[in-house]
């Protein structure tokens, strides 16, 4: 739970910031390609869920409830 809290929730957040502002650059790319949603999800939904929704030092499996719809 403290390597949790020192080292993962920081480089969670740090992951989160750098794939918003991936997302941002990229999201005309994006949308011409058909992928923005999917795309949302994996630079910007799942590093946020990883960092402020899961327990203390809960680690395995922190990415199975979500479905990654192939459009």
């Amino acid at each position: 739970m403290l390597i949790d809290l020192i080292v993962a929730r920081p480089m969670g957040l740090a992951g989160t910031v750098l794939g918003t502002a991936a997302f941002i650059v990229a999201s005309p790319f994006t949308l011409l390609s058909g992928t923005f949603l999917q795309s949302g999800r994996r630079l910007v939904v799942y590093p946020a869920k990883f960092t402020f929704t899961r327990g203390l030092g809960d680690f395995p499996g922190y990415m199975e409830d979500y479905q990654i719809v192939e459009e």
